[in-house]
């Protein structure tokens, strides 16, 4: 008898285990293999465990609970949502007045830019000759503050042309009924510069604070998007553009809000920097190098960013862009999958639909679709310098029918094709001066101190865009989807597309750094989801349930037969 109680033990004893070694591999709470090991060795001795349950609610409180066998203790730690930004209370309604030409300078704490529709300065303006300070505090527009409340406006300046020094700043802004808050607004104007100086304090779009960085579009809802720290300007500029992408609080498509506004007279364009003259060097003498170290590659030109203005040799330029447009000096900055990794040209934000222009008297080409660029076109000038466009929603009946074009004749209209598919709508613009082109694609230079110096068009009748050829494969329904946008956009049909029927297209990177649109599979392995980690966990278990029971099982009934018919012997 005495032996049977001790096969009997063994054997539980190796189920125990077994179990626990299943729940270890498993990944199981240690506590509960050892409670079932526990528990199964032996029935004489009861023994108290702890275990730790956590439940997680989507509601505003977390509560942990902690369950004890000799007692139950539940602990409740609350922990308040982040408050959400309230609008302030309306005020009093700003006044809509034309901002006319200046012969110095206008200041505003808002204008609002309504398409095909002159600009209007909301509330007090300053116009600067000699000095000029005005200021309000408790406002709103309209009465109920439904686009727009600060706690107070202030403006001041003094001087004219390049020696004007005036100041703008909005404190205490609430946007769109709470959609976007900000602290402080701040815009400067210095050496004839509107925005030399620039500044946006705590900036939070949706309940949160996001980084004000310069040009970077903030989406706000399904509406708009926010470009904070606009770009210096020597025409007019505002340290805050909110870009109404549709219909919204009673403003239409097209409109643009620049908070901390001034606009300067008019005045000539610069001519573009001359290259800086670089001294040659003598030539050193040559090392012999040491065999078995490695040799360093040598940087050759165009291998990065170019920091060279070279004349392109053509008076009178224009800005490619006819319509409000702002713009940050992107060139430079790092993309994974263009020559060089790098951005060769800046992106112009302005509303879906706003018409692009030939910068100079030319001849078209490359008109149409590419991966990167989507609709896209280049632009050669009579002393060969190449101006590339890309991103646009269509083309004007010039760009598709004819091969020369005029200084400011509409080749077609801001969009997001390629790419840049779920990127605010813009204009990717690069220069590529005559100098250069042995470089080929890397030999694109920085836009900026050129566009800067350009004249700028109206928006003004453009022609209504042409049926572009629509790209074949997977982007095709992208192309339809962009193109029924531009149509809605220039009021050609009544309906623009929704929103659910955005199409979804897999890309690899694209021309403006990491994609935000659904990317290509991927062969990197990535974390498992939790129900396939939940899957893959059971399957560890049932391993190690099967190693601590049926193994147990058989060798229990060999040792018990073994022991039956030795005592039947």
């Amino acid at each position: 008898m005495r032996g049977r109680v001790g096969v009997v033990v063994v054997v539980l004893s190796m189920f125990g285990a077994g179990l626990a070694a299943g729940g270890i591999h498993a990944g199981l709470p240690l506590s509960l293999t050892t409670t079932t090991a526990t528990t199964a060795t032996t029935a004489t001795t009861t023994t108290t465990d702890v275990t730790t349950t956590t439940e997680t609610t989507t509601a505003a409180t977390a509560t942990t609970s902690t369950t004890t066998t000799a007692a139950t203790t539940t602990v409740a730690t609350t922990t308040a949502p982040p408050p959400k930004p309230k609008p302030l209370s309306a005020g009093k309604q700003l006044v809509a007045t034309p901002v006319a030409s200046p012969r110095c300078l206008v200041l505003a704490g808002f204008a609002l830019l309504r398409p095909g529709r002159p600009a209007l300065a909301l509330g007090p303006v300053a116009v600067v000759r000699r000095r000029a300070r005005a200021g309000e505090s408790g406002v709103a527009y309209p009465a109920d503050g439904s686009v727009l409340t600060a706690s107070s406006v202030g403006l001041s300046g003094s001087g004219c042309g390049t020696s004007a020094e005036a100041r703008s700043v909005v404190g205490s802004l609430s946007l769109f009924g709470g959609a976007a808050t900000i602290r402080n607004v701040e815009l400067g104007v210095r050496d004839g510069i509107a925005g030399k100086k620039a500044a946006v304090t705590e900036l939070t779009v949706g309940g949160k604070e996001v980084a004000a960085a310069p040009g970077r579009p903030i989406v706000i809802g399904t509406w708009g998007y926010v470009v904070a720290l606009a770009h210096p300007d020597r025409t007019q500029a505002g340290a805050l553009a909110v870009h109404v992408t549709k219909a919204h609080a009673g403003l239409p498509a097209g409109t643009v809000l620049l908070v901390g506004f001034a606009r300067l007279a008019p005045t000539k364009a610069r001519p573009a920097a001359k290259p800086e003259r670089v001294e040659k060097k003598p030539k050193a003498k040559p090392v012999k190098k040491k065999a078995g170290k490695p040799t360093k590659r040598k940087h050759h030109l165009g291998d990065g960013p170019l920091k060279v203005t070279p004349p392109l040799g053509l008076p009178n330029y224009v800005f490619p862009v006819a319509g409000h447009a702002s713009y940050g000096d992107s060139y430079g900055g790092y993309r994974g999958d263009v020559p060089g990794n790098w951005h060769h040209g800046d992106d112009i934000f302005a509303p879906l639909g706003t018409p692009v222009v030939a910068v100079a008297d030319g001849r078209l080409n490359r008109v149409g679709w590419q991966r990167l660029g989507g609709w896209r076109l280049w632009v050669r000038d009579h002393n060969r310098n190449q101006f590339y466009y890309a991103h646009l929603s269509g083309y004007s009946p010039l760009a598709l029918h004819a091969r020369l074009v005029k200084k400011g004749d509409v080749i077609g209209f801001i969009g997001n094709s390629g790419d840049a598919f779920t990127t605010p709508p813009h204009l990717h613009f690069e220069i590529h001066p005559h100098q250069l082109l042995r470089l080929h694609y890397n030999g694109a230079v920085d836009p900026t101190p050129y566009i800067e110096g350009w004249r700028k068009l109206v928006d003004h009748n453009p022609p209504k865009p042409v049926h572009p050829p629509f790209p074949a494969g997977a982007v095709r329904s992208e192309a339809r989807y962009i193109w029924r946008e531009l149509l809605a956009a220039r009021g050609l049909v009544v309906k623009a597309p929704k929103r659910s029927e955005r199409p979804r297209v897999a890309v690899q990177g694209g021309d403006h750094g990491p994609s935000t649109r659904r990317l290509a599979a991927s062969p990197r392995r990535t974390p498992a989801q939790p129900a396939v980690a939940a899957r893959q966990s059971s399957g560890m278990f049932v391993e190690g349930l099967v190693a601590g029971v049926v193994a147990p099982a058989l060798l229990f009934a060999g040792a018990l037969a073994y022991r039956l018919r030795r005592e039947r012997a």
